[in-house]
């Protein structure tokens, strides 16, 4: 009888130190990955390509000899993407320091112009938002709009800026979208967002979240596949910074 019971105390142990070795080396459930399908029209040029100059900033020049462009946006290549905003953000890569102002502007699908305002930067390149400020107009729902981005390089001669573009429609989420986002937490929106189509409030919020926690592989692995996911793999290790910094 003892030796009956030693050995179910043995076989207790066994059994309770391989759950134990399960439990310790089974690898944590990997969170979905924020990946985006874009909704647009493919372009015949990649998304976000710029035009002009600021070869005074001191353009950095690859060993091809090709020079890389001073502002780059992060969008699809499409012609046109959506958002949920009002007042969306524009997310671009100002790949040479000594930027201190961005010139944002809104038109209409006729070419009329809605809305314009300088943002001051603080001279740091990598990745920064540019939202379209609360006093601007709001984003119709359903309606297409032309957003520009020009780099200031020399406040005596506008035509050195250089420029990109692109295109955003409002779509309207549902109610249950609505409490979702409520009840999520930013890496969860991200992924709700990037679901339902909006890119530009994917991007932004994870972009945030990248910001504020640079160093959370997790999150950069996120920001990695989603940028993958459009074909802007390449700008995926630039630091993202914000335009506050302009005041410090």
């Amino acid at each position: 009888m003892m030796v009956t019971k030693n050995l179910l105390a043995s076989l207790k142990s066994v059994f309770a130190f391989s759950l134990l070795a399960v439990l310790t080396v089974a690898p944590l459930a990997t969170a979905q990955t924020v990946s985006f399908k874009p909704k647009g029209r493919p372009e015949q040029t990649a998304g976000g390509a710029a035009r002009g100059g600021c070869l005074q900033l001191g353009a950095s020049v690859g060993t091809d000899g090709n020079v890389s462009d001073p502002i780059a946006a992060l969008i699809p290549a499409t012609d046109g993407e959506f958002t949920a905003a009002q007042h969306p953000t524009v997310m671009v890569n100002i790949s040479q320091p000594g930027v201190r102002q961005a010139e944002l502007s809104l038109w209409d699908e006729n070419s009329n112009g809605i809305y314009q305002t300088t943002i001051p930067l603080a001279g740091t390149a990598g990745i920064v938002g540019l939202q379209l400020p609360e006093d601007a107009p709001p984003l119709e729902v359903g309606q297409r709009y032309k957003w520009t981005v020009a780099v200031v390089c020399d406040v005596a001669n506008r035509q050195r800026d250089a420029v990109v573009e692109g295109w955003v429609q409002r779509g309207e989420i549902t109610a249950t979208m609505t409490q979702d986002l409520k009840a999520a937490d930013a890496l969860k929106q991200a992924q709700l967002y990037a679901a339902n189509g909006f890119w530009y409030d994917t991007v932004a919020t994870l972009a945030a979240l990248r910001q504020s926690r640079p160093e959370d592989t997790t999150i950069a692995a996120q920001w990695q596949g989603l940028l993958d996911s459009v074909g802007l793999t390449e700008l995926a290790q630039e630091p993202v910074v914000s335009p506050a910094q302009a005041e410090n």
